[in-house]
């Protein structure tokens, strides 16, 4: 358990190594669900895949999902990664959290202010 946790932690050094070193508010972030955020901020490429860090999970296949909630700062960046939940518990938590480390947003053309978020998102995930 205790390498589990020490690479979430390498995941999430990552994710913020990939952004600016702090987040850029411009104002208060809004609380938005996964079906409001292209009101706000539109994801640039094709979707999140999710490829396993630090190996495998013991039982394969698995599939579950884990449902993250992150900031997206005022220049698209994202911040503050935190699992709000997961099926099969933990087993699925770090891939989804580096999956994060490939995504990218623009502002939308209803967002020219560039308001921050936090949005809450349930990704379904399968590993091989």
């Amino acid at each position: 358990m205790r390498v589990k946790g020490l690479l979430l932690w390498a995941a999430l050094a990552l994710l913020g190594g990939c952004a600016s070193p702090t987040a850029k508010l411009n104002q208060p972030p809004v609380d938005v669900t996964w079906e409001t955020l292209p009101e706000y901020w539109v994801l640039v490429g094709d979707a999140i895949r999710f490829n396993p860090v630090g190996g495998l999970p013991a039982k394969r296949p698995v599939k579950g999902y884990v449902t993250l909630r992150y900031l997206i700062d005022s220049n698209g960046d994202l911040f503050s990664p935190e699992v709000l939940s997961s099926e099969p518990p933990g087993v699925l938590d770090l891939i989804a959290i580096s999956g994060l480390a490939q995504v990218r947003y623009r502002v939308s053309e209803q967002n020219p202010q560039a308001i921050p978020v936090r949005v809450v998102v349930r990704y379904d995930v399968e590993v091989r």
